[in-house]
């Protein structure tokens, strides 16, 4: 038996959100909106691709040594009035559209287990390559989410929000439009100068203000500046 890849990535749940009617009605009793219904429903119809994905592997025999990865681009939060995402979510900094899963499934080598810890998608290259018995080069970022211990040592993670399309492709700062840090419960959210000017910082205790409403920036001036010499060590973002 080869070594094999195999790289899934439908449309789904993106736009056009045009589920077939046997799981749209399913939704329909569920919520006032239309618009919402066909967006779970749509989720439902990814998650029954994926099924027969993963029931393939378990047809031929491969489902215990084979790593199984799922990972997202962006969040969404479908709007209730019309189809489109909500202003919190996709291409935002907040949560709504930064916080996805990111799951794994390897049965012969990996138990099953959920993890508060902080994770980031760039982590999936080295835990991948350390996994295959590669090692990562020492430049890459990201941390082994197999590795406990460098787990634990991580305090925060970083990232960058950008515009739909790229302004220069050899220049990413210039479609820089936020740069946002998480550390514990706290997070900082730096808007671009050149793309938002007239824009302040936004820090959120993001465990008693999960929809990240309340604006803590000006009480907690100290927290933000100590936030932002770590973020701008992280990339400064200057054009």
């Amino acid at each position: 038996r080869k070594p094999f890849f195999v790289w899934y990535a439908p449309m789904m749940p993106h736009l056009p959100h045009n589920p077939p009617a046997r799981l749209a009605d399913k939704y329909k009793p569920k919520t006032p909106s239309s618009f919402v219904a066909d967006y779970w429903a749509m989720v439902e119809w990814f998650d029954e691709t994926c099924g027969q994905l993963l029931d393939r592997l378990d047809q031929k025999g491969l489902a215990e040594n084979t790593i199984v990865v799922y990972v997202t681009d962006n969040g969404w939060i479908q709007r209730a009035d019309r189809r489109g995402a909500s202003p919190k979510s996709k291409l935002s900094p907040y949560d709504g559209g930064l916080r996805t899963p990111i799951m794994i499934r390897w049965p012969s080598k990996a138990k099953p287990r959920r993890s508060d810890r902080l994770a980031i998608s760039i982590d999936l290259a080295p835990t991948l390559l350390n996994a295959v018995g590669l090692k990562p080069p020492p430049d890459m970022q990201g941390v082994d989410m197999l590795n406990d211990d460098a787990v634990a040592r991580r305090t925060a993670i970083f990232g960058e929000c950008f515009t739909h399309n790229a302004v220069d492709i050899h220049r990413p700062a210039s479609s820089l439009r936020h740069r946002w840090v998480i550390e514990g419960e706290w997070k900082l959210i730096v808007p671009a100068p050149h793309a938002l000017p007239n824009a302040s910082p936004e820090l959120y205790h993001l465990v008693k203000d999960q929809f990240e409403e309340k604006n803590l920036a000006e009480q907690e001036a100290e927290r933000v500046e100590a936030l932002r010499q770590k973020l701008d060590a992280w990339w400064p973002g200057k054009v």
